[in-house]
């Protein structure tokens, strides 16, 4: 009965530091699991604020790029009425060379009408001069 009793009494005792370990045990188990809760909510935290980041980026790109094909729309725009006025201006040019060219034609007419003229007047002279001569 000795034995018996001194058996129960160890076994009690090893059962009651089992249960000590154990609950020691759980204890750490759960500051643990508190621990990695938290670090989930943190996480989870830092996983929103990253998508409201990411959103705020995709807005921001998408304002960007609408920016941007307003810009693009723009310079395309300049871009033709470019062409049409370098167009334009070559046929301004071409107007102003066959403008010279009408002007050295008319300088030559001119020219050559004057030299007729002066040519016509020297014969009237001649001309007026005979005459004169013939009255005398």
């Amino acid at each position: 009965k000795q034995w018996y009793q001194r058996r129960v009494a160890i076994t009690c005792r090893g059962v009651k530091n089992m249960t000590k370990k154990l609950m020691e045990q759980k204890l750490k188990a759960d500051d643990r699991i508190a621990d990695l809760q938290k670090e989930m909510e943190e996480m989870k935290q830092t996983l929103e604020e990253n998508e409201a980041a990411k959103v705020t980026l995709l807005e921001e790109c998408e304002d960007s790029e609408e920016e941007l094909e307003a810009a693009t729309a723009e310079n395309e725009e300049e871009d033709k009425i470019c062409k049409e006025l370098e167009l334009e201006i070559e046929n301004n040019l071409r107007v102003i060379e066959g403008n010279k060219n009408e002007l050295y034609n008319l300088e030559q007419e001119k020219l050559m009408k004057e030299g007729k003229h002066a040519e016509l007047d020297a014969k009237l002279k001649a001309f007026i001069q005979e005459c004169m001569e013939m009255s005398l």
